[in-house]
């Protein structure tokens, strides 16, 4: 009981309470594992989502999570006030359109190859690939860092089908989060598939609506931070079998 209380002033302490009338938040996201992703009755689970979890619950504040396709997430985060959406890379063209609490995740965005198709030796930067067919999907900020740099990128509706058209031959390159395309390989039983070159570290954050008090989106960041400092990032990151 002691214990309980005197967390309880220290998040009052440092404005981590939220009063009793505060809205409840919309949170969405994408099917996008490890990092968010549906699991049984109808529960939304994954490395970002039970950071955020952990985040709100620390904060006091009520949320419901619901899964979309991600362009239709993004799209709501923009227009609908109380509602944010995650995991969110950051970049210029998406700053001026929400408010930031972050880094939740570090994701390293790769380019997977068919094995047998690797020319050795393996490309070590992107400017060597600029006759490649690259696989990306619709919103995916990949898309735009490899299209601004003169890349061909053919855009999918969802990133699920990207392993399928590598196979095919319809693409040169599939580019994706390091650790998602290989959870996507594993569920979908194919083998066959590397990734061949890292090419950038992408961090991702929980994005929300502009209307967000600037209080609230400071004192979430506070909170993440102390989060980290706790170690309750790292005991999540390991739970999925990963290190931070």
């Amino acid at each position: 009981m002691y214990k309980s209380i005197v967390t309880a002033l220290s998040l009052l302490g440092l404005g981590l309470v939220a009063p009793a009338s505060a809205q409840q938040l919309s949170l969405v996201t994408e099917e996008y594992p490890p990092y968010n992703m549906s699991e049984a009755k109808g529960q939304v689970g994954g490395i970002s989502t039970q950071i955020v979890k952990a985040l709100l619950a620390e904060a006091g504040l009520t949320h419901d999570v619901t899964i979309y396709p991600w362009a239709r997430a993004i799209s709501m985060a923009r227009a609908q006030p109380n509602t944010c959406v995650y995991s969110m890379s950051r970049t210029p063209e998406r700053e001026s359109l929400y408010k930031w609490i972050g880094p939740l995740v570090y994701n390293d965005w790769a380019l997977f190859a068919l094995t047998d198709k690797i020319q050795e030796p393996r490309p070590t930067r992107l400017e060597d690939l600029m006759d490649a067919r690259i696989g990306s999907y619709q919103g995916d900020a990949i898309v735009s860092y490899l299209q601004t740099r003169g890349h061909r990128v053919d855009v999918a509706p969802s990133d699920e089908v990207n392993p399928k058209k590598l196979q095919m031959g319809r693409i040169d390159y599939w580019a994706t989060g390091r650790l998602i395309g290989q959870y996507r390989l594993q569920q979908q039983g194919i083998q066959g598939i590397t990734p061949v070159l890292n090419f950038k570290r992408s961090e991702m954050y929980l994005a929300c609506n502009l209307q967000m008090p600037d209080d609230l989106v400071k004192r979430l960041n506070a909170g993440l931070l102390s989060l980290d400092k706790q170690g309750v990032i790292k005991k999540i990151y390991a739970g999925f079998g990963y290190t931070p």
